[in-house]
């Protein structure tokens, strides 16, 4: 096999120089320049000055070692700060409600504290970045032009900080940028034409800043885009019906709290798959088009605060998902459609007219059945015919006030959740005497493997000293995992999960009793499981041997021997094929590292930790929540892009691989002798170019095995490495290939 392109990335990467007023940076003189540029009262860089600048916090490379994302969201509430406070906190995101719709943000994953400091230009040297993230810091000034020119940036996210200044009038670079996110700074100015030129742009936010102009009429040209959000500034001018033509992928529209005059656009009418339209607080005019009646998927509707006239839409009860909607202080008139009482997803209606419409109605049924089926309801309804109440602020509407409607509901709602108490409580003392048992259920062990001996609860918790630290036989990033004796002679090992990553009980039932099914040899096999609200664990097989990662630390205490380094690594690929192929679904497993491969007394192999990743991917939903893996094993294109296939499963068995016939670590400290750094991969291909293979195996290990057996499977690491997903082989096509150099019996 040949191994040209990582030889040559290698050169590249030695060779190349950065040179800024004759000097020349390192990506990791860069990232230090970055970092004496910002103001860190927290330490939130304070593992910015270990070796391998890769493991730096808020920092991911690529399998070369280039910087592809730097991405650090600041946290902490008003006043935590001990410098400017008026960037916008995380915290204050509730301020405004429709945010769920669109661009969400978890403020507890932010760090303590932020970074304050002006954005520096060396930025625009880190060439290779992909992801440039930091939120809701203190940052200020204006965004370097630097940053405008970077050609491989996805994404921009600086929303929240003091940033100022304007658009740069012409965009060299961002032409793969998919998101733009500098909402809620202080940056003023027009939105350029040349904005047109991030032609995969899917999200773009610029709301809560001071833009002041029309907006241009441009956005046609992305045919990506999902979500548009420029509420709260102050631009002017119509919403131009050809504003939003190429709209086919667009879910989000949010235009309010600006001073746009003219109607609204028919052309929304495209936009099949909208399903927020914010449009609220502007000095819109006319009637609302009919053409937004096609919106069959829309759930938000806010035109409110607006000089909108005519009737209102007799095609209300289309929006079958609609949630909210809100036309209040407008010069509507009509009726309100009965059939609108039909909108079973309702939850906030604000139909509030001005009081001196004479001639609008709403139908006793329309309103008792928006009343019955409704959690939440704003109707006010005003009219001439209407009078005050002496408070002031309620008026009537067919006898009764919103006030006594209300009270009427909420009492009727309470004596029939009373009444349903008192008939359960009685209906349980008669047919379920013993009832009380029942609070045991939550100490319920399931069990797919009967292994001889009796597994409840607290035998479990007692044969872990209550999980003491004592019992611990490892530790990740899912939990803890103990060891212990349930009788004399039989032992399991006990993984304790942290409860909240897994939320949602019978959600984390049904996914672990699917993986309860998965059995093959080189899997650890899974006795049982606990889960409540409080606690949850798995119970395993205990394999004696320990794990790979303590198998690779302690081998220069034994005889290195080539049968064993082979039969670990085909077990492992056997267990992964399994996963792959023979599952259904397919379990990717996301997380291959020596750590989560453990040995018994013989040195088979088994592969534990499958089918985590998916549990908490169901119960984190974010994008792209995160990328689940550990930093060294992961594939580039899953840390990029958070999309995961097989694939970025052989990347992790191929960096296994290496470890296993080497005498190095997946980012070895070793590595950071070189200038621009290493991983094990671009180490090993540098061997293997150079004709020096034999330097890539441990001491004894080329001696004890078939020199030709051993550059096959340092060639068979490389290829699963590769950096193009189409290069590496199946799993399956690694047993084959591992079956082939099989050593002689």
């Amino acid at each position: 096999m040949k191994c040209s392109f990582f030889l040559a990335t290698f050169y590249v990467l030695c060779c190349s120089v950065l040179v800024s007023g004759g000097v020349v940076l390192s990506e990791k003189s860069i990232l230090l320049g970055l970092k004496s540029s910002f103001s860190d009262r927290s330490g939130i860089l304070s593992s910015w000055n270990s070796n391998h600048y890769c493991s730096w916090f808020g920092i991911r490379c690529d399998s070369k070692s280039r910087v592809i994302s730097l991405n650090i969201t600041g946290g902490g509430d008003d006043g935590s700060s001990e410098g400017n406070s008026h960037a916008l906190p995380c915290s204050k995101l509730s301020d405004f409600p429709f945010r769920g719709f669109g661009i969400t943000r978890r403020c507890r994953h932010g760090v303590n504290g932020k970074l304050a400091g002006k954005l520096s230009p060396l930025i625009g040297k880190l060439t290779e970045l992909r992801v440039l993230s930091l939120p809701y810091n203190e940052l200020s000034g204006e965004i370097p032009l630097e940053i405008w020119g970077l050609k491989k940036l996805e994404l921009l996210d600086l929303e929240g900080n003091l940033l100022s200044g304007k658009f740069p009038k012409e965009f060299v670079g961002l032409r793969k940028l998919r998101v733009l996110n500098l909402g809620f700074n202080k940056i003023d100015g027009e939105i350029p034409v040349s904005i047109v030129s991030c032609v995969s742009l899917e999200v773009l936010n610029l709301s809560g800043n001071k833009m002041r102009g029309s907006v241009p009429g441009i956005y046609g040209s992305f045919s990506r885009l999902r979500e548009l959000y420029l509420a709260h500034n102050e631009l002017d001018g119509s919403i131009r019906d050809g504003l939003l033509t190429n709209c086919r992928y667009l879910q989000h529209i949010d235009l309010s709290e600006n001073l746009f005059v003219g109607g609204i656009p028919p052309s929304l009418g495209k936009c099949l798959k909208l399903r927020s339209l914010l449009l609220f607080s502007n000095k819109l005019m006319g009637s609302i088009p009919g053409e937004l009646g096609r919106l069959h998927k829309l759930e938000v509707l806010d035109i409110s605060g607006n000089n909108l006239s005519g009737l209102i839409p007799a095609g209300l009860h289309r929006f079958k998902n609609l949630k909210h909607v809100s036309l209040a202080d407008n010069n509507l008139t009509g009726v309100v459609p009965s059939s609108s009482g039909h909108l079973r997803s309702l939850e906030v209606v604000n139909l509030s007219l001005s009081s001196h419409i004479s001639d609008c109605e709403v139908p006793h049924n329309s309103v008792n059945s928006l009343v019955r089926s409704r959690r939440l309801y704003s109707l006010s309804l005003s009219s001439s015919n209407d009078t005050a109440s002496p408070s002031g602020g309620t008026t009537k509407a067919y006898g009764f006030t919103t006030i006594e409607i209300a009270s009427i509901v909420s009492a009727s709602a309470i004596v029939s959740v009373l009444l349903a108490l008192i008939f359960l409580f009685f209906f349980s003392r008669k047919w379920f005497p013993n009832s009380r048992v029942q609070v045991c259920e939550s100490k319920e062990i399931s069990v797919f493997i009967d292994i001889g001996v009796p597994l409840t609860y607290d035998h479990i918790v007692h044969a872990t000293g209550n999980f003491n630290a004592s019992n611990c036989i490892g530790s990740g990033g899912f939990g803890s995992t103990y060891k212990a004796e349930i009788s004399p002679g039989t032992l399991v090992a006990v993984k304790r999960l942290a409860v909240g990553r897994f939320q949602g009980v019978q959600q984390f039932d049904n996914e672990i009793k699917a993986l309860g099914s998965v059995r093959h040899p080189n899997l650890v096999t899974l006795i049982g499981y606990h889960a409540s609200e409080t606690e949850m664990f798995l119970i395993y097989n205990y394999l004696p041997e320990g794990s790979l990662e303590n198998f690779i630390r302690e081998r220069s205490q034994r005889a290195v021997d080539w049968k064993i380094i082979h039969k670990i690594a085909l077990d492992i690929a056997r267990a992964l094929a399994h996963l792959h192929d023979q599952c259904a679904p397919r379990v990717l497993h996301r997380d291959v590292k020596p750590s989560n491969i453990l040995l018994d007394n013989d040195f088979n192999a088994y592969l534990s930790d499958f089918g985590l990743s998916r549990l908490l991917e169901t119960s984190e939903t974010h994008a792209t929540t995160g990328v689940a893996g550990t930093f060294g094993y992961v594939a580039p294109e899953y840390a990029l892009t958070c999309r995961v296939s097989e694939k970025a499963d052989v990347y992790s068995y191929g960096v296994v691989l290496l470890e296993l016939i080497s005498d190095k670590k997946a980012l070895d400290p070793s590595f950071s002798s070189h200038e621009n750094g290493f991983n094990i991969v671009s180490w090993a291909c540098m061997l293997l170019q150079h004709g020096q293979a034999k330097k890539a195996f441990t001491v004894g290990l080329w001696d004890a095995g078939p020199h030709e057996h051993l550059v096959e499977i340092l060639h068979l690491a490389i290829t699963c490495t590769a950096d193009s997903l189409s290069g590496r082989p199946t799993m399956k096509h690694v047993v084959r290939r591992l079956e082939r150099i099989q050593p002689d019996s």
